[in-house]
Parts: structure tokens; sequence; C-alpha cells
């Protein structure tokens, strides 16, 4: 079975754009691979590789996978490097993600105690790239930083970086000994990873993605936050029961201040002028929030939470901490003036906890394996959603559009698209992430926008045509686009759509040549237009009948094909 459809790329980047035609082909082959049902005990065993030579990606689908406590189902590619893995996993009728490369090795895994079902693959799925076409154009003087996530790897010690525009691992970073919490600097310059391990915390440079510096620590540190204004660094030490501080010029520890028992999360508040931390795990049924003041670096205030509490996050206007009491199934909201606490919210077993930009949502992770999401305005559970196993530490993008859940136990991110609550991608990990923390980096950023007209609303011009094909848009520029097609050496438009950021639009258009330009819509409210440059077709675009085509934007580091153009030059 193949599907055709011809895709256009727009990379935007540094000091370039880029676009150009790629056709892309996706078959889907039956196969057999599986184990004994059920496998044995002591087993340790790769199947012959799946391979396929034209694939530039590859994804299986397995009818089972069911495997017993500490039994694992490993993914490799053709040089013997783990793409991801299963752990403690039960699930039937499911795709695995894409992952890049041309062969896919199948290794289970298991110990001398109990068994199960194994695993059952009945078909693979590959896409074949051919390389774009590309061209010389002028330099534009836009540029941009997408936000990054940054996931520590227990097991693995080290970190995976995220690109949270495509959802691909861009870089590992080894770090210390079984890597726990992680927090990034305000400016998104440095990573900051609280090595539970090795007692120390790690400094990773985010521009080289290498760890420039490492600090002492008190032992077993988990927790870790950065002051707002990233002066400062808080790390929780859960078995010296306190809290180091850490001054970010210097990195020398510069107070410790006594906690609760057991420690385990921390958050800052936005003014910086507190600090809230968990105190409590299993074997020490604690069920304290610790109050710091930062000035004189003092508890002045214990509040009873709940049993054995997480994880904590506070609100972006700094009223309200929330709280993930995993012993007592259920997160508290404490009111940061009173100390008291003001309503729970039941919910199984909950781990990590974050609070959305704009302080409408609270996500929570816990044991079941989903992502609960709280509206902060009643304090109910409006919505659950399915994730890996044994999910951890949970981040929101900038813009509020993405959330990001670790799941230690299917060794993955899960990413879920919040207007919609459905995942959206998943990205492989190391061994037992958690990334307990805020471990997504700052704002997208944009220096030097071009200067162009106020971003006024253009609304869509989509006529019917009935000879038309079927366009499908997709945005990931990470932020909002006007894209128009004109007749060819016209401005004279054939339609107009707007595509919010990370949304995507299906149109119907006609055949034929046509010119293609696009209107980026930057922070500052003002708009800058691009002409697309094609290398064929004298630079015009042409759409065939008997194809769907599929048109993707989204930054990039280098490329070529469109050229920045003055407002005169752009559509009618």
């Amino acid at each position: 079975m193949y599907k055709i459809t011809k895709m256009i790329i727009l990379l935007v980047a540094g000091m370039c754009l880029l676009t150009g035609f790629v056709t892309t082909t996706t078959a889907l082959t039956n196969i057999l691979v599986e184990s004994d049902h059920a496998y044995a005990n002591n087993f340790d065993y790769i199947w012959p590789e799946i391979s396929h030579p034209e694939a530039t990606q590859m994804r299986l689908h397995f009818t089972k996978l069911e495997l017993d406590f500490d039994d694992k189902l490993i993914l490799l590619d053709k040089d013997g490097n783990k793409l991801v893995t299963f752990k403690d996993y039960n699930n039937e009728d499911f795709w695995t993600e894409w992952y890049t490369g041309n062969t896919i090795k199948v290794k289970l895994e298991t110990n001398r105690y109990e068994t199960a079902y194994g695993f059952k693959i009945d078909q693979v799925e590959i896409r074949t790239n051919p390389e774009s076409i590309s061209m010389d154009i002028k330099e534009t003087p836009s540029s941009s930083s997408a936000p990054f996530a940054y996931i520590t790897n227990g097991g693995s010690n080290n970190v995976s970086v995220i690109d949270t525009v495509n959802n691909t691992v861009i870089a590992v970073v080894d770090v210390g000994s079984d890597p726990f919490g992680v927090a990034v600097a305000p400016d998104g310059t440095k990573v900051y990873v609280a090595n539970m391990g090795s007692n120390n915390i790690s400094v990773i440079d985010t521009a080289t993605n290498s760890v420039t510096d490492t600090i002492d620590a008190g032992i077993n540190p988990r927790g870790i936050a950065v002051s707002p204004d990233g002066t400062k660094i808080y790390v929780v030490n859960s078995a010296s029961n306190n809290v180091s501080v850490i001054d970010t010029v210097t990195n020398n520890v510069t107070a410790s201040v006594t906690a609760g028992g057991i420690p385990y999360g921390v958050a800052v508040n936005p003014d910086g002028k507190k600090v809230y931390v968990t105190n409590g795990d299993i074997g020490n049924e604690n069920n304290t929030v610790s109050v710091i003041d930062t000035i004189s670096n003092n508890v002045i205030a214990t509040v009873t939470a709940g049993g054995i509490p997480y994880g904590v996050a506070v609100t972006p206007d700094g009223t309200k901490v929330y709280v993930a009491n995993w012993g007592s199934d259920n997160v508290s909201i404490i009111d940061t003036t009173s100390n008291n606490i003001t309503a729970r919210v039941n919910i199984t077993k909950p781990v990590g906890i974050t609070v959305s930009p704009d302080g409408k949502k609270v996500y929570v992770t816990n044991v079941s394996n989903n992502l609960s999401v709280i509206d902060t305005a009643n304090n109910t559970v409006t919505a659950t959603v399915n994730v890996g196993s044994d999910p951890s530490g949970v981040a929101v993008t900038p813009d509020g559009k993405k959330v990001y859940v670790v799941n230690s136990g299917s060794n993955n991110v899960s990413v879920i698209d919040t207007a919609s609550n459905i995942v959206i991608a998943t990205v492989p990990a190391g061994n037992t992430p958690r990334a307990f923390g805020q471990f997504i980096s700052g704002s997208v950023s944009t220096s030097a926008a071009p200067a162009g007209p106020e971003c006024k609303e253009i609304k869509d011009y989509l006529p019917v045509y009935t000879n038309g094909v079927n366009l499908n848009i997709i945005n990931k520029v990470g932020k909002d686009i006007l894209v128009v097609w004109t007749k060819a050496d016209s401005r004279e438009p054939v339609f107009k759509v707007n595509i919010l950021n990370e949304q995507n639009r299906t149109v119907t258009t006609p055949t034929g040549i046509v010119d293609e330009y696009i209107r980026i819509s930057y922070p500052q409210e003002v708009c800058s237009w691009y002409r697309v440059i094609q290398a064929t077709n004298s630079g015009h675009t042409q759409l065939e009948s008997g194809y769907d085509y599929t048109v993707t934007y989204y930054w990039g580091s280098n490329g070529t094909g469109l050229t920045p153009i003055p407002d005169s030059e752009a559509p009618e």
C-alpha cells in the first residue's frame, strides 16, 4: 500500500530561509517478528534485523507487548544504538514512533523471575525522502531560538536535549551519576542538573551542550530550581535533609537551610522572595512543605500538605502553590499569603506537577500512566491524557501550547497538544528518564526582526475549485503565518489562508503554476513578507493533478529558497 505526497519544506533560522520539493513515499509491509508466548526467563536475544535499504524513517506495529517486572524490550538501530526501551510494559495494537534510519533490531532481555506474553510485531511502515532542491538566496536578518527540553536520564547518566519545534533529540550530554532534577536558567544559557548518585550539580552551557562546571551538593540531591533573576540555585538534598543555596556567578554554596525529613521537590515564587520545599518519601511518611525566606535563608513556615508530597509548583501570579501528594492521592492548594490549604483535588498517586504560563491549568503526572489536567478556576480535573509508563517530570512550553511528560518506565517523552489534550509525538530518551523540575528553556526570542506593517488581520480567501488538489499546510514556525498563493508572475491571489502556530489547515487549490508568498508574524506586532523561489518552473510552484500536497513550515538551522521582499511587492 503506497501513498505518494508532494511536500514543500520551509526552514527559517540563523540567517537564511529554505523551501524545496521532496517526494515522500510511505510503504506498509506485513512482517512477523515475535517472541515465544510466554517468553523464557534469563533470556537475551536479538532477532534478525528489520531492514529496508530505501527507507529514511521506520516504525513498527505491535499487536501486543507484555513484559513482566524489570524485563525489557529494546529497539536498536543498525549500529546497535538504543532507539527506545520498553520496561514493565503492557499494551496492545499500537505503533511506535518514527525512527530515523533503514534498520531496526529487536532485543528482549528477561530476568530469572516471572514471565509474560512477550511481543508480536506484524507490520513495518517506512518513509523515503530524497534530497530537497536548494539554491542560493540573500541573507535575512531574522533569527530565532526555539525552546529546548532537557531530560535527565538516571540510568544513562546523561541528559537528552530535545528541540521542541520538531521533537527530535539534537544532543546527549554526559553528566554525573543518576541525574534526577533539572532546572533551566531564565535566560536559557545554562542548565543545572542534580546528580543524585554523585552528590553534585552539573552546569551545562546550552550554546555548546557541554558541562562547564560541577558543583558539590549535599547527599542525594533531587529537586532543583533557579531564582527568577538567575542569580541563585536551590538544591534539595534528600539524604542531608537540607537545601543548598548556590551563587550562579561563582558556583559556590553560600548557605544551607535545614528542611523537613527527606525533602524532595522545590519551587521558587515568581517574585523570588520565597522557596517552597516538599518533605517526605516512601519510608518516611512526612507530609509537609517548608517555606523558606530567600533574604534570611530561614524556614518561616511549615505547611501540612498531604502524605508524601513530591512535586510542587507556584502559579505565575505567586498566589497559589500546588503540591502533588503521592501518599494521600491528592493535590493540595496552598494560599501563599496565609500558608493555609484552601482546597484539595483527588488524583491517584500524583508525582510531577507544573502550571501553565497563563495560570489557568495545572498538569499532574501520576502512576496511572496518565496526565491529569486541573482547571485552576474551580480546581477540578477537566481532562486525563494517557501517556507512557511511570510518568515523572512534566513541563509546559513558554507559549503554553505543548506539555512534555517524561516517562521513566518506557524511556520516552510524551508531547501533548494543550488545545486538544492529545499526544502528538513521543520522543525517545535515555534509560530511566525523570527530569524532575522546570526542564524546558525560556520563550522563543527574535532579534532584529525585519521592519514591516502592523499584523492586521487578513481574512482567508478560499474559493472552491471543482478540479482542485488537496493541500495540507502545517505550521511549525513557532509563529502565526499567512500563506498566499498567486497566479504566476502576478500579485493576484489564488487563495489566502492563516495558519496559527502548531496548527494545520487543509484547502482545495487549482492545478497549474502559481507563486507562493509567506507573511510571518513577529512578537513585536510587525510582519514581514517572503517569496518562495523554486529551482524549477522558472521559479514558480507547480500543482499537478493526481497528487495530495503537504506544505510544512518550521524553524531549522540552515537552508535556501526564500527571499525577503518589501511590502510593495507583496500580494494584493
